[in-house]
């Protein structure tokens, strides 16, 4: 087994770096028509869609452009909420449930538009996700799901019992699993930089390396400070999800930074290669700290990801951990090496729902809960039609997401809610 004890931040999505411009030496302006603070998945699509209807836009992060989560997750487009469909349906109705899952799958449709509207070389394939089952009754859970699809949806998928799972995995660890078909994989950097390149080329504003300090309301428009210098907006979106701040205390308190990881081994042989996910589909488990995992958009390394379960470890010691993580399902790759490890920050609601919508006339998307490939994208188009006074036909905006008692920002709960959670994975 190669000795793995020290692993040092290396993104495999990044290696190289996919966006080429500077970003940090363009003059920093005195005012515009809409100022998004940024620049992931939602700010740059939001940007775009502004430009694109001749609004002056400019568009600040505080780290380089297609650095953060837009590229460092897991490359998955996925259907459906990380609520499940039952739990929907009895907390909002039938016709609500119906609709929000039509707009999950209306979310990656978005991304699959925008890519062909730029002809973005990302590596985009419907090649469907599977659903792991961890335990022999979670199977049964998964039997309910697809029945309740069909039903209610008229969503069909694909049950794999627990002895065709070779023909979907190449591991023993599950008890069957649930195919969903229409999912999609892409190469996450290579899809921001697209978006980046068509926000540029569009003619949106962009700005790297400025962080907004301050937003004071002036009447009818927004003085923002930062340390450029300050710029005035009519009007201010906010698109930091899991990096949200105290800049907006409204938002900062009712959404929680989860830190997700992910590794990538070393280019594998043919003989590994065929057996571990052979229909290339999008994998991740039914635990509550679930694995996830898919191969690289190339075909030779697997990537695969999951939830840190210790707060004071080192970040190699984490990757060691996602290693052995990684070895649970696939005890056929330990003589292989990992080459790429890195980190990203998810934003989660109370109640796991997106949600969209202004406070005190700020604009803002976040809480997507796993799921922000498509509806971070689908939230991109939605605020840009809000501000320009559209009807906004998007039930997520209708959620009133709740405050998170005694919380302003250190979440100093979760490492008893991680205790809670690794509980139930054991019993459950």
């Amino acid at each position: 087994m190669p000795r793995q004890h020290e692993f040092i931040e290396n993104n495999y999505w990044t290696s190289p770096r996919l966006i080429a411009t500077d970003y940090s030496t363009r003059r920093f302006p005195e005012k515009t028509d809409v100022l998004v603070i940024g620049g992931g998945y939602t700010g740059i699509v939001t940007a775009l869609c502004l430009r694109n209807a001749d609004v002056a836009v400019t568009l600040i992060d505080q780290e380089r452009i297609g650095s953060t989560a837009s590229a460092k997750n897991g490359g998955m487009a996925l259907t459906g909420l990380s609520v499940s469909l039952s739990t929907i349906k009895k907390t909002f109705g039938r016709g609500k449930m119906i609709r929000l899952y039509r707009e999950s799958l209306e979310s990656i449709d978005c991304v699959e538009k925008l890519i062909r509207k730029g002809e973005i070389d990302c590596d985009f394939k419907r090649s469907g996700y599977l659903q792991a089952a961890y335990k022999p009754r979670h199977f049964s859970g998964l039997k309910k799901d697809q029945e309740f699809l069909s039903r209610e949806l008229n969503h069909e998928t694909i049950l794999v019992p627990a002895d065709r799972m070779n023909d979907e995995i190449g591991s023993n660890l599950y008890h069957g699993g649930l195919i969903e078909p229409i999912s999609a994989g892409l190469h996450p950097a290579k899809y921001i930089a697209g978006l980046v390149n068509m926000a540029d080329n569009a003619g949106v504003d962009i700005h790297e390396g400025i962080k907004a300090r301050k937003i004071v309301r002036q009447g009818s428009r927004f003085s923002v400070s930062t340390n450029a210098g300050i710029i005035l907006a009519d009007n201010v979106v906010v698109a930091t999800n899991g990096y949200t701040t105290n800049l907006t205390p409204w938002q900062m308190k009712r959404l929680i930074p989860v830190e997700s990881f992910m590794v990538a081994t070393q280019e594998l042989p043919e003989k590994e290669l065929q057996s571990l996910i052979p229909n290339n589909r999008m994998v991740f488990d039914t635990k509550r700290f679930l694995y996830y995992f898919r191969m690289s958009p190339d075909g030779k390394r697997l990537l695969f990801g999951g939830r840190p379960r210790q707060f004071r470890q080192s970040f190699s010691d984490k990757a060691v951990q996602i290693r052995k993580d990684m070895l649970k399902v696939f005890p056929q790759l330990a003589d292989y090496s990992v080459d790429y490890a890195w980190s990203g920050i998810l934003g989660f609601t109370a109640d796991y729902m997106p949600v969209i919508g202004q406070n005190e006339g700020i604009h803002y998307a976040m809480g997507y809960c796993g799921h922000g490939v498509g509806m971070s994208t689908y939230f991109g188009f939605k605020l840009a039609d809000m501000i320009l006074g559209k009807e906004l036909n998007t039930l997520f905006a209708a959620n009133r997401s709740r405050p998170i008692p005694l919380y302003s920002g250190n979440p100093w709960f979760l490492p008893v809610a991680h205790e809670y959670y690794k509980a139930l994975d054991r019993i459950a």
